[in-house]
């Protein structure tokens, strides 16, 4: 009888939540459960007992949740609201209910749109990856994480890690660890993709992150994740017809910028780059504007982009033409 109560209490509450997001009716609502429609009914009435102001938009149920938020609180739930559901490294329940919570403030109109995406998310919810909250509780305990590592050239190897700082990749979004391998004489961290992490368990070592660490002066340099050793300056120009999006405030700060004669714009940034000295990470970003910009220097980077468009180019004649329908 305890667990049929316990049972029941927690289905109220998630119904309450759900009522509260959106209407749904007596149908949807116990192929949700798992109950019978009459199962249902008996459990609105229970909220309505409990004075939650259940109410009928046609023959769909809702329970009206005034909204307690700010306009930059209401940005900072729904950004968050929005990176979790399109980037969570798991699908993990607890996402889907930590969600939930960021919703439950907003106001009705934004968070019934929102719940009806959230009901696609939790047909694909799982629970058995658990990458991230071990990253998150070896860094939060500073342990040591044991854990399985496939390099960026697909070798696989253990890894014991001391993570330092999690970071987001401004371009995809995924999380990277900044983690120095336990015990060794590097005296700074490297970074770790954490989709490419399995097997992970925390040891009974522990570890101090340096109080001169700061991340910050790593990655201001970084186009994704690249940490700053090394940095080059790239300078590009770009077309009268892309300069005014140059001058919008969603990509990194540039060194400077300079109005062309001709309506373009020449940028100079400061990117980190890898240990050879090469900025890997722009050249992705550069050919995505096609023939809108031109690499200036330095002249390894522009030696590249000039052979990927080429490249390009010589493909094009082997590509099916498509057919006009």
């Amino acid at each position: 009888m305890g667990e049929r109560n316990r049972k029941k209490s927690t289905r109220l509450t998630e119904l309450r939540e759900l009522l509260e997001a959106k209407p749904y009716t007596t149908a949807e609502l116990a192929k949700r459960f798992g109950v019978s429609q009459r199962t249902v009914e008996r459990d609105l009435k229970d909220l309505e007992d409990m004075g939650c102001g259940v109410r009928m938009e046609g023959n769909a149920y809702y329970i009206p949740h005034p909204s307690g938020v700010d306009p930059y609180g209401l940005l900072l739930r729904y950004a968050a609201f929005r990176f979790f559901f399109h980037q969570a490294p798991t699908r993990h329940d607890y996402f889907l209910k930590e969600m939930r919570r960021l919703l439950h403030d907003l106001p009705q109109h934004i968070r019934r749109l929102a719940v009806e995406e959230l009901d696609a998310y939790r047909d694909q919810v799982h629970g058995q990856d658990r990458v991230l909250e071990y990253v998150l509780r070896a860094w939060q305990d500073r342990r040591v994480l044991r854990v399985k590592y496939r390099d960026a050239k697909g070798k696989t190897s253990w890894r014991e890690l001391e993570i330092w700082f999690l970071e987001v990749n401004r371009w995809n979004l995924a999380f990277y660890a900044l983690a120095r391998i336990h015990g060794s004489r590097q005296p700074g961290p490297s970074v770790y993709k954490l989709v490419r992490m399995s097997e992970p368990s925390l040891l009974e070592e522990t570890y101090e992150i340096p109080e001169d660490f700061h991340p910050g002066n790593l990655l201001r340099g970084a186009w994704g994740v690249t940490l700053g050793h090394r940095r080059a300056r790239v300078v590009l120009r770009f077309s009268k017809e892309v300069a005014w999006r140059l001058k919008e405030e969603d990509l990194p700060p540039p060194v400077s910028r300079e109005d062309l004669p001709d309506g373009g714009l020449e940028v100079v940034y400061e990117v980190n780059t890898d240990l050879q000295g090469y900025p890997f990470e722009l050249l992705g970003w550069v050919l995505s504007w096609g023939r809108h910009v031109e690499v200036v220097s330095p002249q390894d980077l522009r030696a590249r982009w000039l052979e990927e468009i080429q490249a390009m180019a010589q493909a094009l004649p082997t590509l099916p033409v498509a057919q006009g329908g």
